[in-house]
């Protein structure tokens, strides 16, 4: 490879008076020729190989160096008019922009240190099948946060790309959606008859010339198209599915159809709704917030609102759930604490002095209050009533029998009693 070496001498080493931005570009053009594999920018950002690429892939005479728009460190991408695969073009010529217009101005965006975050700001019909979803799949990787907001209409194509974007915002007279696929059969086989021309075609290859406008569409032709259709329609479903984080069937249902405003929030198929100017500024005030160009963070605050638009009710359950096991269980504890109290305060009676096989009983009673309890033992005679009386009334009572047969000492027998109690209900 030549290296130009009258060319390095005089851009290599000397000072030069160039904006930083066009130096970028500037020496992105040279790296073929000078063999440069890497350019360090002032920042300290490193870049090489594929954004040095796409450094150039922005370039834009007429604008400057950027071939886009750069508010509060967004990069404005539009999309606008019929989309097409290829149209050699950066921006959109004749009511046309091709996908690789909008790919280019992303690679540079992506590859541009002054950009934290991308809009895409759509106004599209839609247009042709080919390159569109290699392109949303760019959308969804890149590694700078991406949002969309449709100013006014992103429909079929165009909401293909902006449902590949992490979080998309709509005017409130905006559209989206049109999750569907149709081709357009012309026969002109009839106005040729009528103007007295018959059109012979000489194929090889039995299907080589299905579809032809020359002849009426065959039912042969007209099923295997629609299977296509099908499988296309299903593959731009699963992809909507995928960046929306829905379920496929949930935009399968809606059948192609087109939401405005706020009717797109409440079916899933966008965000949020408020004008341009204020998607910029929420979006920049984000990227400042969160802090350098990080999609993983934009992407855990992008999803939490997404999750506030299309969760809510899932969000509220979850919650009412969790409060629900709190009350159980703070219940719980407020009804062992109470039981707790109940038995300590028949135990530490008066009246349970030398009582205390009498108060044990009555205290494993359930429901037994403390008053009762204190009325009931008054009446018993102080002392034991009988090695028998009482284990049978600790049996029944769940305490071992032989803790209240072995009266020897009475208040050791108590104490132990007393103990198991605490373990019981503790």
């Amino acid at each position: 490879m030549k290296s130009y070496p009258h060319i390095a001498a005089r851009a290599l080493n000397r000072p030069l008076l160039l904006e930083p931005g066009y130096a970028r570009f500037f020496f992105a053009a040279l790296s073929p020729r000078l063999n440069i594999s890497e350019l360090v920018l002032p920042s300290g950002e490193s870049l090489e190989g594929q954004a040095i690429a796409g450094v150039l892939n922005a370039y834009d005479p007429s604008r400057g160096y950027r071939a886009y728009d750069v508010q509060g460190g967004v990069a404005v991408i539009p999309v606008d008019g019929t989309l097409v695969h290829k149209n050699a073009a950066l921006d959109p010529v004749s009511g046309l922009q091709g996908y690789d217009g909008i790919e280019a101005k992303l690679a540079g965006a992506l590859a541009d240190p002054e950009v934290r975050g991308i809009m895409l700001d759509i106004n599209s019909p839609g247009g042709e099948v080919s390159g569109v979803k290699d392109l949303a799949t760019k959308i969804a990787d890149s590694s700078k946060p991406v949002w969309a907001h449709a100013n006014e209409l992103a429909a079929s194509a165009a909401y293909w790309l902006a449902s590949a974007a992490d979080r998309l915002i709509v005017t409130q007279t905006a559209e989206v959606g049109s999750v569907g696929v149709l081709v357009a059969h012309a026969d002109y086989s009839k106005q040729l008859e009528d103007d007295g021309v018959k059109v012979t075609l000489i194929h090889s290859g039995a299907n080589k010339v299905d579809g032809n406008p020359y002849e009426p569409l065959p039912d042969g032709v007209r099923d295997r198209w629609q299977g296509e259709l099908d499988q296309l329609r299903m593959l731009f479903a699963s992809s909507v599915a995928d960046g929306r984080k829905m379920d496929v069937q949930s935009v399968l249902s809606t059948e192609a159809r087109l939401y405005r405003g706020g009717a797109a929030v409440d079916a899933g198929l966008a965000d949020a709704v408020m004008p341009f100017s204020d998607a910029i500024n929420e979006f920049s005030t984000t990227l400042s917030r969160l802090g350098g160009t990080s999609k993983g963070s934009v992407l855990m605050s992008t999803q939490g609102a997404r999750a506030d638009a299309q969760g809510q009710d899932v969000m509220l359950a979850a919650e009412a759930l969790r409060l629900a096991e709190e009350s159980r269980a703070e219940g719980f504890k407020a009804g062992a604490d109470a039981e707790r109290a109940r038995i300590s305060a028949i135990l530490q009676h008066a009246e349970a002095a030398d009582r205390g096989e009498s108060a044990v009983t009555l205290a494993l009673t359930p429901g037994m209050t403390p008053e009762t309890a204190g009325a009931l033992l008054a009446t018993f005679p102080k002392a034991a009533t009988g090695a028998r009386t009482v284990a049978e009334l600790a049996d029944a009572a769940g305490v071992k029998a032989d803790l209240a047969s072995n009266m020897g000492d009475k208040k050791n027998a108590f104490a132990e009693q007393s103990a198991m109690l605490w373990k019981r209900f503790g």
